[in-house]
């Protein structure tokens, strides 16, 4: 039996990769059809929603540097937390943003999807 642990950690990185490169092939394959993304600022966009921003451009990370990563396993459930410092792209100059998250995996049919994302601003 494979570390659901080490393969959640991989999902992550390839999660963060596709955000990276703007691959919402990519990141279509690793989200939920029924995907949560809640925002930092409280916005929530669906699974289409939120790729219909990266494949716009409207949504465009330029760097993403996560830390604290700790994978917790449930059953058929998987919740990351975690830090990461988010730059993305903004009219007149990139945007840093550091932040606190958590993400929630489902496994269905033997395969780790991601069903919600939620941010919020890191305080110092």
């Amino acid at each position: 039996m494979k570390d659901s642990h080490s393969d959640i950690a991989a999902l992550e990185a390839l999660r963060w990769d596709g955000l990276l490169d703007g691959d919402t092939a990519a990141l279509d394959l690793l989200m939920h059809d029924d995907l949560a993304y809640t925002h930092s600022n409280g916005l929530v966009d669906t699974k289409a929603e939120f790729l219909g921003r990266i494949s716009s451009g409207q949504l465009r990370y330029l760097d993403i540097s996560p830390s604290d990563q700790v994978v917790r396993i449930h059953g058929s459930a998987a919740v990351v937390t975690g830090s990461v410092v988010l730059t993305t792209s903004a009219p007149d100059q990139p945007l840093v943003t550091p932040l606190r998250y958590t993400a929630i995996w489902s496994q269905e049919d033997n395969r780790w999807r991601n069903v919600a994302w939620h941010s919020s601003p890191a305080t110092a």
